[in-house]
């Protein structure tokens, strides 16, 4: 009786654990553009000195590498953004000369100052010729929702952890605004990276759009990572960290009924009158 009441107990703090892991909104998460998308290049915005582009400014002549987060996240944003910067580096790629990286801020609250704070984060604050070709832009909920609804991006605001639940990726743009394919994730391979720029910059409109489809397929969200961690104010786990959790609670399962097996052999052992005595 004993050893079953202890499984009980176990499987009472297991089940108490998991109905504590609470999922973010994922059915409101998505990235994947239309085939055939393009850009809204007359949409306005406010570069990361304050002054006033369109997308056109800063999509142009070359592919571009549009990259939607916002600059207050704690989280993914910032690793996806030092992740194009890596693998630019690694491909001997240059930033203004081979590709324009264009950061896209989903915040309507944010302003160029913390737009330009994120961009020294992740660039540095010398060395003018390294961040030439990066754009932090900001903007209002009217020019966001024209570039995210292109990019087949959605989101949305969780009050009560503070951030937004959002897909991690980049998206590959040609010259002419047309979206040619996304990556999804956080670090990007330099040959897949350079690949998908060269074809961006020489694709046809039907390519782009062929491409686009087909990546669009892949991008389920099993292979997204949302923008979403443990708030230790309300104990709560995010999407990232679930995988984490259930290996946890699994690995404590198992040691607990590995104890109870082993009590439950010993008292099969144990002699009858030793156990009613």
């Amino acid at each position: 009786m004993t050893i079953a009441r202890f499984i009980m107990l176990a499987a009472a703090l297991v089940a108490g654990s998991a109905r504590a892991t609470v999922l973010p909104p994922v059915d409101q998460v998505g990235f994947a553009p239309a085939p055939g998308a393009v850009l809204p290049m007359s949409a306005r915005f406010s570069d990361e000195h304050g002054r006033s582009v369109r997308l056109a400014d800063v999509v142009h002549d070359r592919a571009a590498i549009v990259v939607p987060a916002y600059y207050g996240c704690s989280n993914l944003c910032t690793i996806v953004l030092r992740g194009v910067a890596a693998s630019l580096r690694a491909s001997a790629l240059r930033a203004g000369h081979d590709v324009d990286v264009v950061a896209v801020s989903i915040a309507p609250l944010e302003t160029p100052a913390l737009a330009l704070a994120k961009k020294r984060d992740v660039l540095g604050s010398g060395m003018r010729d390294a961040t030439e070709g990066w754009h932090f832009l900001t903007g209002n909920d009217v020019a966001i929702g024209r570039v995210t609804r292109a990019l087949g991006y959605r989101y949305t605001y969780v009050a009560a952890e503070k951030q937004y639940a959002h897909a991690s990726g980049i998206t590959i743009v040609a010259p002419d605004g047309r979206i040619a394919r996304v990556l999804y994730g956080v670090s990007f391979p330099p040959t897949e990276l350079r690949s998908a720029l060269a074809s961006a910059s020489s694709a046809t409109a039907s390519d782009a759009a062929a491409v686009i489809d087909a990546t669009a397929s892949e991008g389920g969200v099993s292979k997204w990572l949302l923008c979403f961690h443990y708030d230790p104010k309300t104990g709560r786990y995010s999407f990232a960290a679930m995988n984490s959790v259930r290996v946890a609670g699994l690995l404590a399962l198992a040691a607990l009924v590995g104890y109870a097996a082993t009590a439950w052999r010993r008292e099969r052992r144990t002699p009858r009158r030793d156990r009613t005595r």
